[in-house]
């Protein structure tokens, strides 16, 4: 009792460079109930959010290279020794560790550029542009890698990994629901803004927004409260209409899991909305589908009359959202 004995039998050892590699093991058993009730992670966990939410191949389940010519590739999503891309080591893993998890919250993300909502882009973008993965060359709403923007760079790399394939997400959602799970679909903003930008703070007045700054910022040309602000004005509907923008839901089209968007020229909160209602419809559906969070300051703008905006937008785009998935999912 108290001791585990492991065993390798014809272990090879070329791949440790011909020397006995340094083993680390954790043995572990499911906790006993105490008064019927479970105390374990293991066991109590009901769902997770699969994160980052970003990195142009972490959700895909095939593996992909990028190639360096004269023969060499390097890999873009397989990190392991299991021959498999990471995605499909992290579903395998989590299904078996946590096995009462049913739901995975699957987090794909956008790129916000201003904390001023009638000034602010949600665009898909990428690491960079030298090299495309040869088993699935990157798109996201119709955008190729060669004409899409680049994420923001820090000392040389960059900030954030940039918006997943298309094709990435549909496999993750395929390789989730093939291991008996529920998935909440989680459209998600990263704002962009580095130390040093001359973009106005609506919050402060100040020149320069802060660096990263959280999505639930977002708000009019100045914040409700500071001076300035066309908080209970007519113009405060105008910076949300040019938020949301004006793409709609027929404004996609499918062929082959690929959604193609045929609208406006606009980077709009529309836009990157119901493209991935449509992605998620190419897929073959998910149980749930997530509008509007974090978007606290966007919600609390009012109109001229006591209204707000933004919540009557989000109703009317939760509503086109349903139309594309069906009544079985649950939009919130």
């Amino acid at each position: 009792r108290g001791v585990a004995y492991v065993i390798f039998e014809d272990l090879a050892l070329e791949p440790y460079g011909n020397r006995v590699p340094q083993f680390s093991f954790e043995v572990t058993r499911p906790s006993e109930k105490v008064n019927g009730e479970v105390n374990d992670i293991a066991h109590a966990v009901q769902a997770v959010a699969v994160m980052p939410g970003s990195g142009e191949y972490t959700l895909a389940t095939t593996n992909v290279h990028f190639d360096e010519g004269t023969g060499r590739v390097t890999p873009a999503n397989q990190h392991t020794q299991e021959g498999v891309s990471d995605a499909e080591v992290s579903y395998d893993n989590r299904v078996e560790e946590v096995r009462s998890c049913e739901l995975d919250s699957l987090i794909v993300s956008g790129f916000g550029n201003d904390l001023r909502c009638g000034k602010c882009d949600l665009n898909p973008k990428v690491e960079q542009k030298e090299q495309d993965g040869s088993q699935m060359p990157w798109t996201v709403s119709g955008l190729l890698r060669n004409n899409a923007e680049i994420v923001p760079y820090l000392e040389d790399r960059p900030a954030y990994g940039g918006t997943p394939a298309d094709a990435s997400v549909i496999e993750s959602i395929h390789a989730l629901q093939a291991r008996g799970q529920k998935v909440l679909f989680y459209p998600f903003i990263l704002m962009e803004q580095l130390d040093g930008n001359d973009l106005t703070d609506p919050w402060t007045g100040a020149q320069g927004q802060p660096k990263f700054p959280w999505r639930g910022r977002i708000t009019l040309s100045m914040a409700p409260g500071q001076d300035g602000s066309t908080d209970k004005t007519a113009q405060a509907i105008d910076e949300v209409d040019a938020f949301f923008g004006t793409a709609a839901a027929t404004d996609f089209s499918t062929v082959d899991e690929t959604v193609t968007y045929t609208g406006p020229d606009e980077w709009s909160y529309r836009r990157f909305i119901l493209h991935y209602a449509h992605l998620c419809a190419a897929a073959g559906g998910v149980d749930a589908f997530c509008i509007g969070s974090e978007m606290r300051g966007l919600t609390q703008i009012r109109d001229g009359a006591g209204g707000f905006p933004a919540v009557q937008k989000l109703i009317e785009l939760a509503a086109d959202v349903r139309a594309i998935l069906g009544e079985t999912a649950k939009i919130s």
